[in-house]
């Protein structure tokens, strides 16, 4: 029997805009006078006595489950009030550097979004103590990619593998199979030709000339498990053979004639979601584990037509896999309720916690044991495929992705470079160069 993917209630903000918004991003040299995060992630006592107002801050989508297990919470702690703030995404990210530079003002909790942790590292509560006995409670990368150097600072709300999703009556009407499509040559083909077969009606994807989200598909997939930066997060790598090479099948995809180029508000804003309805598109080509959500709430009248597969590789036997950013809980240095705000965030993101977080919201689940309750269930919408295992797999697959310092703005310096290759301005070799260059210059990266 098939399940039906739950129906979130309506963000104020989703997904979409949480990455456009990633992109502007603040420098990661801002921190340098604040001081320093705790360190060696010792243990908190608590007594049950404590007393005081334990401060939240989130936006829609991150804090439903924390905010779910405040009366849990106060049979332990009677004398503590939790106030959950909810903050629009750019606002408690803002909010939160402004606080860790004063010295003042911070929550003791934060939801942040994963891409941005460097940026707040010097006043955060290094929790790797408090943790560690959680770790295999947690589905692959997501406990890893709330620690940087170390240290951790933060237990994850969701996972976000990255897959593709493709029309499967369409593909079987101009007989494009699944396992033909191996690598993102064998897609600029097979789009082509259903371009031409179509009567140049239907184009196979979207792609941006300025949008990063696929190039960070192609990074992990060519071993860039730092995205932008190497392994130890010291040098950037932009400019290396094999991003070069990516950049260079991104402008192949780009010129390609089945590419419907730059839609407004990206490849899940309204154009695209508007395409899709219209049998105009074939394929969403950028596949983070949240977009499930838009087919369910936007695209319900194509319930069935659906399927989902890996990424195509960059050359064949290639690496298919992918993983974008999801969301950790923080702790400020500035908390004087350290012992209580872990066990709030405890019993929010792990057990009864979790489970209302996804009822709600529909996040894929970090927390291993709810992970494994939906796995492998059958997904009506994509006619019974078993879509969160397949995720699951290419999680697996995926080397522990981190984001290292000066992701933010890493991404938006390597973006302004990227269209100038697609527009031709220059030669994917020749942007990258000038990216790499730009990006040591102004991270202070080798």
């Amino acid at each position: 029997m098939s399940t039906k993917l739950v129906q979130p209630k309506k963000r104020s903000i989703n997904r979409r805009d949480f990455l456009k918004l990633a992109a502007v991003g603040v420098g990661a040299g801002f921190l340098a006078a604040c001081s320093k995060g705790e360190t060696g992630g010792s243990s908190f006592t608590t007594t049950g006595q404590e007393k005081g107002t334990l401060v939240v801050w989130g936006w829609t989508g991150t804090f439903e489950g924390v905010q779910s297990q405040i009366a849990e919470f106060n049979k332990k702690f009677p004398n503590i009030v939790v106030d959950v703030k909810d903050m629009g995404y750019e606002d408690v990210h803002t909010n939160l550097l402004n606080a860790i530079v004063a010295g003042t003002g911070a929550p003791d909790l934060c939801a942040i979004d994963v891409l941005r942790l460097t940026n707040y590292t010097d006043g955060l509560v290094d929790l790797s103590a408090q943790a560690l006995q959680y770790m295999d409670q947690f589905v692959v990368p997501t406990y890893s990619v709330g620690s940087y150097q170390g240290k951790f600072y933060g237990l994850a709300t969701d996972s976000e593998p990255m897959a593709m999703f493709y029309r499967v009556d369409i593909w079987d009407q101009y007989g494009i199979k699944e396992a033909d499509i191996e690598t993102w040559d064998d897609l600029i083909n097979a789009g082509e030709k259903l371009y031409k077969d179509s009567g140049e009606a239907i184009k196979m994807y979207t792609i941006e000339s300025g949008g990063s989200s696929l190039l960070e598909v192609m990074a992990v997939e060519q071993g860039f498990k730092g995205f932008f930066f190497n392994d130890t997060d010291t040098k950037v790598i932009v400019d290396d053979p094999k991003m070069v090479d990516a950049v260079t099948i991104h402008k192949r995809m780009w010129d390609s004639k089945c590419g419907y180029q730059n839609p407004q508000d990206g490849y899940s804003g309204d154009e695209a979601t508007a395409l899709f309805k219209d049998s105009k598109l074939a394929a969403q080509i950028i596949g983070p584990a949240w977009y499930p959500q838009v087919f369910v709430n936007s695209m319900p009248e194509l319930s069935g037509k659906w399927r989902m597969m890996r990424a195509p590789a960059i050359t064949q036997g290639g690496k298919r896999i992918g993983y974008q950013y999801p969301t950790i809980f923080v702790m400020p240095t500035q908390s004087t309720l350290k012992g209580p705000a872990w066990e709030l965030c405890r019993l929010g993101l792990l057990g009864a916690g979790a489970k209302v977080l996804y009822e709600q919201m529909a996040v894929l689940p970090a927390y291993k044991p709810l992970f494994d309750e939906i796995r492998d269930q059958p997904i009506e919408y994509f006619g019974g495929q078993k879509i969160n295992a397949l995720f699951d797999e290419i999680a697996k697959d995926t080397p522990a992705v981190f984001f290292g310092s000066g992701f933010p703005e890493a991404q938006s310096i390597f973006t302004q470079h990227l269209q100038i290759a697609m527009d031709g301005t220059q030669s994917p070799q020749e942007a990258m160069s000038a990216c790499a260059k730009e990006m040591r210059e102004k991270l202070k990266k080798g």
